[in-house]
């Protein structure tokens, strides 16, 4: 019973938004959709086990250290890691070109909703301002041909109106806040999972200078 009240609310409440607040529902729910995807990319890449990385090898060597992420799954720091290690044979020149190439890879995977979503943040507000635009010429369609005799009639314009104008604010700025946020905190990732990478390579190569 409450899916079914759900649902109807649901419909009424795009009927009552005008043609309109359906595009609106469906750029919101393809910018949330892009936005997660991104999300979990994110989480699945996160770089806290660089620190556990580097205590295990002190304690117990790199094997030791090697497994102890793979079985963690630190992504990021881990695809660094072993760019080092498969490549350093090869000299520093290899494994930075290695590591470059897994940076680039990783970057432009994190990227590739970017533009989609700050594109269905940017345009659901103007979506909102077309259906304030259809609600209000709805509306003087109706005063012409009805006059303002009756309010009920009067209503459905200036409800589509300000339907269509709030769904757009809240589409564009939950999207755009959260967009934001992960944006700075896969930034901050990036250059700490890069750093410690740097890190584990300078000390392969001091161990081989040795």
């Amino acid at each position: 019973m409450d899916e079914y009240s759900v649902i109807e609310a649901t419909l009424n409440l795009l009927l009552r938004g005008g043609w309109v607040l359906a595009p609106l529902f469906l750029l919101g729910w393809v910018g949330w959709f892009l936005m997660f995807e991104k999300l979990g990319y994110f989480l699945m890449l996160k770089g806290a086990g660089a620190s556990l990385f580097f205590k295990e090898l002190e304690k117990n060597g790199e094997e030791a250290a090697f497994a102890k992420i793979r079985k963690r799954r630190y992504g990021y720091f881990l695809a660094l890691a072993e760019d080092i290690r498969k490549h350093r044979d090869e000299g520093p020149v290899a494994v930075r070109n290695a590591m470059d190439a897994t940076r680039h890879r990783i970057s432009t995977k994190l990227a590739t909703s970017q533009r989609t979503i700050v594109t269905c943040a940017s345009v659901a507000p103007l979506q909102g301002l077309l259906g304030t635009v259809s609600g209000m010429v709805h509306t003087f369609e109706t005063i012409q041909m009805f006059g303002f005799g009756n309010p009920v009639l009067l209503a459905d314009g200036i409800s589509e109106a300000l339907l269509t104008t709030q769904a757009g604010l809240l589409v564009a700025f939950p999207l755009m806040l959260v967009f934001n946020h992960m944006e700075g905190r896969i930034e901050t990732i990036n250059d700490k999972v890069w750093s410690e990478a740097l890190k584990y390579e300078a000390l392969c190569f001091g161990r081989e200078e040795k």
